[in-house]
């Protein structure tokens, strides 16, 4: 989720909506709150056969744009595994609040207890989990239609003050997946992994695809799947037209009129590219970015963090992965992966044609384009570069993409 979704802006606290009442049962909020007879009765609902005498949790480090509380379990009981992973919703109010806008944390959940054990890729196993009822926090059709016709200084004002419209939830959410531990190495956004594993990544990402493509499945279960990215384009790419493309000039010296006027472009179609990524061809992962990938020993992707999990098109997982990772000096490899993807799909028996899926990837590049330029001046409401670590790492291989001919 990835990473800060700005996709929420203008949508919790412009919207009310009734929640449904928690659950009367212990559910831990925070990883100070779990205890060995939550993680006895999760495994043992997730079909383990086991006891659970103690616990004690670790941390465990996160990279940039963590969305969530993710600590080590160390459980010690007949039948358990040694070691767990538990989630759970962040504690800082502000990404919570975006988060929950899309029911990220309940979203990853209900991936795990429906679609997990059926997609033919490795990911962490899961070993129980429990959450309040809620809903998202995205506007209705009217609301929508109001803020996207707002004037662009009101789409500013709001953007700036962000935080007044984030009301995180007291919804408690908590998720146990197997610890992945020693099984492969992950690649933070600032060394991000080599074409070899990116081959390996993409291989992952077919399989996913393949596994539901054009399911019915899919498109009945409206409680899982969130629009991709965000319900008011318009907002977002008018507020990143008008205040951020400047800063981003000011900001860096590989933002030369080229790429300047490939951003511009890209905030002009940022609309058109929203319902690209919301065309239900498959399963996505949703953010596919290089970190959320383990990459094993003999060469196998596991894909981690199901946050974003949605129905779109499969072209917006392949561009965001390699938007996040291929730099000006390797943006050459850029056509050869997306063919390794196309063909490996293929090769499940799915028919794809090359021009729809340039379509999807072209469209991820924008879309990252406009996001990443966002965090330069909204991310905390403010106007002074807090938060953009993330833009100063992904927003010129974005541009790399963008000014690219392939």
């Amino acid at each position: 989720m990835p990473d800060t979704n700005f996709g929420a802006l203008g949508d919790r606290g412009l919207v009310s909506a009734s929640m449904p009442k928690p659950k009367d049962t212990f559910i831990p909020n925070t990883p100070d709150e779990l205890t060995a007879a939550w993680v006895g009765e999760a495994l043992r609902g997730a079909g383990e056969t086991c006891t659970v005498d103690d616990i004690r949790v670790e941390p465990l480090g996160g990279g940039v744009g963590m969305t969530g509380q993710t600590v080590r379990v160390r459980i010690e009981g007949d039948g358990a595994p040694a070691t767990a992973v538990a989630k759970f919703a962040a504690s800082q109010a502000q990404t919570r609040g975006i988060t929950e806008s899309y029911d990220s944390y309940a979203r990853e959940i209900r991936f795990y207890e429906r679609y997990a054990e059926r997609v033919p890729v490795r990911t962490p196993k899961y070993l129980g989990a429990d959450y309040d009822p809620g809903t998202h926090g995205q506007p209705g059709p009217v609301v929508v239609r109001i803020i996207e016709s707002l004037p662009v200084r009101v789409k500013r004002w709001i953007s700036r003050n962000t935080v007044k419209y984030l009301r995180p939830t007291k919804r408690r959410y908590a998720l146990l997946i197997e610890d992945m531990g020693d099984a492969g190495a992950v690649y933070g956004l600032g060394e991000p992994p080599g074409d070899d594993e990116l081959r390996a990544a993409l291989t992952a990402l077919a399989g996913v695809h393949a596994s539901f493509w054009k399911s019915p499945e899919l498109d009945q279960d409206d409680e899982t799947f969130v629009q991709l990215v965000t319900s008011t384009p318009t907002l977002l790419s008018d507020v990143a037209r008008t205040a951020a493309l400047s800063v981003a000039e000011a900001r860096y010296d590989w933002c030369g009129p080229a790429e300047r006027e490939a951003l511009e472009t890209a905030t002009h179609r940022f609309p058109e590219n929203i319902t690209c990524a919301n065309e239900r061809w498959a399963l996505v992962h949703g953010d596919g970015r290089s970190d959320n990938f383990m990459f094993s020993p003999d060469g196998e992707a596991i894909i981690l963090d199901w946050a974003m999990v949605s129905r779109g098109h499969p072209g917006f997982d392949v561009g965001y992965l390699l938007s996040s990772c291929l730099d000006a000096d390797r943006i050459d490899s850029l056509g050869p992966l997306v063919e390794h993807y196309h063909g490996t799909l293929t090769g499940l028996g799915v028919d794809f044609d090359p021009a729809e899926l340039r379509r999807g990837v072209d469209a991820a590049y924008e879309i990252n384009a406009v996001l990443q330029l966002l965090t330069l001046t909204v991310f905390e409401g403010q106007g002074d570069n807090t938060g953009s670590e993330m833009a100063d790492l992904w927003l010129p291989r974005v541009a790399a993409g963008l000014t690219h001919s392939w």
